[in-house]
């Protein structure tokens, strides 16, 4: 029988992992799919559209795998569900077509950061809770201005090397295209989500850029910085957003695929 491909849509909470990747040792939602995957008699490794770090969470990752044998999506989904540790779900499963690749198939991914003062208890453990003492010590009153960190992303936006916004290593470098970059503040509270759609992105890449658009808020830094740290190409030297305030909220994929 000819190779079939599957995929699925996963929501986790990544406080609960040490990221999507699996590594020795650890808890990994890698891990954990290819264990539940083994439970319900399918032997395969699936590739991902993201690899998120520690902490980041998804509300849909996808990941897609090929076997030499048909399965129904629905009873998939079912058992795979019921395999897997808690915070972690497959939202969907479908019979995608035959070169389908969930990282290569990709036209874009959208992270949404969310940062804020007065945030209510249910959000502690997703947004970035100001003022933080450790990123920004004796700076108060901690509420960024939106505008300005709109300035700040729009230089952002476009076809650049983001390798000054990279964490270093071998995937640091070549050009990443930012497609848009958007503030959405609420109008209850101090309180923001940074929406990043682009083609692919740098490790570490939009935690940084968080960090840098938040201290252009908080008047530390003029828009302009975004600028001069993608022109400079140097190790990112500024404060880093915290994992869990950052989430995997969608792949975008030809009209073809869900």
């Amino acid at each position: 029988m000819e190779r079939r491909c599957y995929a699925m849509r996963l929501w986790y909470e990544g406080g609960r992992f040490r990221g999507y990747q699996r590594q020795p040792g650890l808890p990994t939602v890698e891990r954990a799919l290819c264990e539940a995957l083994e439970r319900s008699g399918v032997a395969a490794r699936p590739v991902a559209a993201a690899r998120t770090d520690a902490g980041v969470h998804a509300m849909a990752q996808v990941v897609s795998f090929a076997v030499r044998r048909e399965l129904d999506p629905v009873l998939l989904r079912r058992e795979v569900n019921a395999a897997l540790p808690e915070g972690v779900a497959v939202v969907e499963a479908w019979a995608a077509a035959r070169n389908f690749h969930a990282r290569a198939s990709a036209r874009s991914r959208t992270y949404v950061y969310l940062v804020g003062s007065e945030l209510p208890e249910v959000l502690r453990g997703y947004a970035w809770a100001l003022p933080d003492e450790r990123a920004f010590p004796g700076v108060h009153p901690q509420h960024p201005d939106p505008s300005a960190m709109r300035l700040a992303l729009a230089l952002a936006v476009g076809t650049h090397d983001f390798r000054g916004f990279a964490r270093p290593g071998p995937s640091a470098g070549g050009a990443r295209t930012l497609l848009r970059a958007e503030v959405v503040s609420a109008s209850w509270a101090p309180f923001h989500a940074l929406l990043f759609e682009g083609t692919g992105f740098a490790r570490a890449m939009v935690r940084n850029l968080c960090g840098t658009v938040v201290a252009v808020g908080l008047g530390l830094a003029p828009p302009a910085r975004v600028s001069e740290i993608i022109a400079s190409r140097g190790r990112y030297r500024g404060v880093r957003a915290p994992a869990w305030g950052l989430t995997l909220a969608s792949v975008l994929y030809s009209p073809d695929e869900p």
